[in-house]
């Protein structure tokens, strides 16, 4: 059965009741079996065919999820059947499946406002830690399919099936690092080759290694691409001379998009899903409408190349531990001597509850500011958890896919992450001459495909700046904005007027919680949105964008 945004139907006197939300454009599956319907969502590669619908439906009821996790493609669906409803998602899939369950009744979706009832189901933690910045989901009631799980849902429970694990490479030992490099750039090469013949695709293009090896192996495929690139004229954040000579030496036209720093920064109409409790959103939409004014459907971008190619930790237990060869440890050991870190602590990295890179993250002394908060101990520190990034289904809600633009992450492939599971700690991270040399089995593959430039690159420039430049020069537009009386953050206690003014007043404290503040006015936007929304809901209109359950 289905329904429309904010009418919870009755669940009937017959049984259980089922409801699934459907995007109003989305493609007809065909069905597998009478009483049986399909629906999918994601990048699905090859032909969506019946025989392959039935080959979904028969691994599912049949129990064979292994079958359902050699799929290729971002996948993630739901089989509905006379007696059980099987929601699923593969461990690559982006989509950010929801489901509820209120007694008799189930509902499912993509999008967490298809399922509320009425204003306010968040949890006030949740909120407060959204203005922090933490990535965090704020709905009570409402619980994710996470990335290779299935849920079956029958008449008296819901049962998780981790069906999709990602298992590391089988690779020989004392693989070196060059062995890594090349291993990689052939399952980028890989990744991509799916979509090098769908036409002319377009490519989020920083300047940084992570994009610049997809555009490098989408080219080496034979792929029709343009590069997108968010400009700005603050010098100290600059990226596009990379990106122009990343586009020149692959002869790849580049599209330089001039980004907003001043009133079109912020916009108070602005509609969330979800808290997109981060910088930029703006610069999101400004690029989005000029890839739908050029025509382009299909966009790849650099998303997952911290995760895996990045250090999350790095210490001596990492190098001696490490699968390595003896001189690599040893000359690792040296270089980790060598570095800025002090002989304590690299000492205390023996340990494997110890890092070097403890301070990067924000906890403890080096939590994130929060200085115009109510103070509320006891909150949890903010854990890195990329399992429902809610940040990213609130930018595919609004952003994406109301602009018919499907957004592919090549180096989320299973490959890849199987790739990072097998990848010691000791290659993610290259101690050398004082410098701390981040990813450098990228740089490594990229060393033989782009300019000198491009893989040397180190630091120099701050990306955050011209976020920081707007909040220190708008301040009378935050406050306008979380601090007055009927602000939603105020009447729930989580924004303190007075130590607001306080922060807003002083330069650097301004500085110093800079980024919090926009979490929190993006944070409070989302409030405002919810209560417009539950508020139309009870007048009988649904005037919101659908999405695929």
């Amino acid at each position: 059965m289905s329904a429309s945004f904010g009418q919870r139907p009755a669940p009937s006197g017959a049984g259980r009741l089922a409801v699934q939300w459907q995007a109003p454009d989305a493609a007809e599956i065909p069905a597998p079996g009478d009483g049986e319907r399909l629906l999918l969502s994601g990048v699905v590669t090859g032909p969506v065919t019946t025989d392959w619908a039935r080959r979904i439906a028969s691994a599912l009821k049949e129990g064979r999820y292994a079958e359902l996790a050699r799929l290729p493609g971002e996948l993630a669906g739901c089989l509905v059947t006379e007696h059980k409803v099987f929601l699923f998602r593969s461990a690559t899939s982006r989509e950010g499946l929801l489901y509820r369950r209120d007694g008799a009744l189930l509902r499912w979706s993509t999008d967490p406002t298809d399922l509320l009832d009425g204003p306010g189901e968040f949890g006030h933690e949740a909120i407060w830690r959204s203005c922090r910045g933490d990535e965090v989901f704020v709905y009570r009631d409402l619980t994710p399919v996470l990335p290779g799980q299935i849920v079956v849902v029958d008449r008296d429970r819901a049962t998780v099936v981790e069906y999709d694990p990602i298992v590391p490479l089988d690779l020989p030992r004392h693989t070196s690092m060059p062995e890594y490099a090349e291993i990689a750039y052939d399952l980028i090469l890989r990744a991509v080759r799916p979509y090098a013949a769908r036409g002319r695709i377009g490519i989020l293009l920083s300047g940084g290694l992570d994009s610049g090896a997809v555009l490098t192996a989408l080219v080496e495929s034979g792929a029709d691409v343009v590069a997108y690139h968010q400009a700005t004229d603050d010098p100290l954040a600059d990226e596009s001379g990379y990106a122009r000579e990343i586009c020149e030496h692959l002869g790849v036209p580049f599209v330089p998009v001039m980004m907003d720093r001043d009133e079109g920064y912020l916009n108070e109409k602005w509609e969330f899903p979800h808290p997109f409790n981060n910088i930029a959103f703006r610069w999101v939409e400004q690029i989005a409408d000029r890839i739908e004014r050029d025509g382009i459907t299909f966009l790849t971008w650099g998303r997952d190349g911290d995760m895996v190619f990045g250090p999350t930790r790095y210490g001596l237990h990492d190098v001696l531990r490490g699968d390595l060869r003896p001189r690599e440890k040893t000359a690792l050991c040296r270089g980790l001597l060598c570095s800025r870190f002090e002989l304590s602590r690299v000492l205390r990295s023996a340990l494997p509850s110890s890092s070097v890179l403890d301070d990067l993250v924000p906890t403890g002394d080096n939590a994130r500011a929060t200085d115009f908060l109510t103070p509320r101990p006891g909150v949890p520190d903010d854990r890195f958890d990329d399992e429902y990034a809610a940040r990213d289904h609130c930018v595919e809600l609004t952003v994406w896919r109301p602009r018919g633009i499907q957004l592919c992450n090549p180096l989320g492939s299973k490959d890849l992450k199987r790739f990072a599971a097998r990848m010691p700690n000791a290659y993610r991270l290259l101690p050398y001459q004082g410098r701390l040399i981040t990813k450098p089995v990228l740089r490594l593959l990229l060393s033989t495909r782009l300019p000198e430039r491009i893989w040397r690159r180190y630091g120099r420039l701050w990306l955050d700046s011209p976020h920081k430049d707007y909040v220190l020069h708008h301040s009378r537009t935050l406050a306008g904005l979380i601090g007055r009386p009927d602000a939603h953050l105020v009447r729930m206690g989580i924004v303190d007027p007075q130590r607001l003014a306080g922060v807003l007043a002083e330069p650097a404290s301004l500085r110093r919680n800079a980024e919090q503040l926009m979490c929190a006015a993006m944070t409070e936007l989302f409030l405002r949105g919810d209560a417009r929304r539950t508020s139309a809901t009870r007048k009988g209109s649904c005037d919101v964008p659908r999405a695929t359950g």
